[in-house]
């Protein structure tokens, strides 16, 4: 991928209406283009401050004030042919409220919320899948907590909490590092007969913990809950009731 098709990508990216395979693409040259990825930040940041900038959807009574001004200000039907732009200069109330119309839909776009749950989740589930096929599982390759939590220590500023859960069915394979939320994040890597399970850890905005959510997209399962000030989230294709069981032992072996 080019930076010039990196560009035509970047907007359906942001919104998660990238197919699989270009959102690989996307997400691979903007790990090797630092243009590109200053670029996507931006791009992000502007996003953001959008969203929480236009805090109120329009009101009802204004949706319904611009479809009768698109109604009202309709050119009248013409006996003979009269190019587009002649008609729209003989009818000054059609323009005007073509004009009104435009408006009032970029600031229905602005201030109407986006889903930020769902991109976030598109971007969990991106990630599990990334690391099932771009070979990259793991960067620390083994089932020996007192191996993995070390490792993660020495790499970030936070020290998630690892157990080897083998004898209840869900052994640990390893870690490696991942980037979610415009943050460097643990990735704990589980197996569930031969699916796998990426259980993504980072400090939560809140010390209070959580009970378990599960919600499923695209084929996947996600179960995030909080604890001691993390927060996790569990992405696999297991059946949610092995999710729910595999988020009860961690809570219950993990130290705190």
């Amino acid at each position: 991928m080019t930076c010039v098709h990196m560009t035509a990508l970047l907007h359906g990216r942001l919104v998660g209406e990238l197919d699989l395979v270009n959102a690989l693409a996307f997400e691979e040259h903007v790990r090797q283009c630092p243009g590109c990825a200053e670029a996507y930040r931006e791009q992000q940041a502007l996003r953001t401050v959008l969203r929480r900038q236009a805090k109120y959807r329009a009101p009802d009574h204004l949706r319904q004030r611009i479809q009768a001004a698109i109604e009202t200000s309709a050119p009248a039907p013409m006996l003979e042919p009269v190019s587009w732009w002649r008609r729209s200069v003989a009818n000054g109330r059609w323009a005007t409220g073509f004009a009104v119309a435009l408006a009032a839909s970029v600031f229905l776009f602005i201030a109407s919320p986006g889903d930020d749950r769902q991109d976030f989740q598109s971007e969990l589930i991106a990630s599990h899948v990334r690391s099932r096929l771009a070979d990259h599982l793991t960067d620390v390759a083994t089932s020996d907590q007192h191996t993995v939590k070390p490792w993660f220590s020495s790499k970030l500023d936070y020290s998630p909490p690892v157990t080897d859960l083998s004898g209840e069915g869900f052994p640990l394979v390893g870690g490696r590092l991942d980037y979610l939320h415009d943050r460097v994040v643990a990735a704990l890597v589980y197996k569930r007969h031969e699916h796998v399970i990426n259980l993504f850890v980072w400090p939560a905005a809140t010390t209070a913990d959580s009970s378990a959510q599960i919600s499923s997209r695209e084929g996947f399962h996600i179960c995030h809950w909080t604890r001691s000030g993390m927060g996790f989230w569990a992405v696999s294709d297991v059946s949610p009731a092995d999710l729910e069981e595999f988020e009860r032992l961690f809570r219950a072996r993990a130290p705190s």
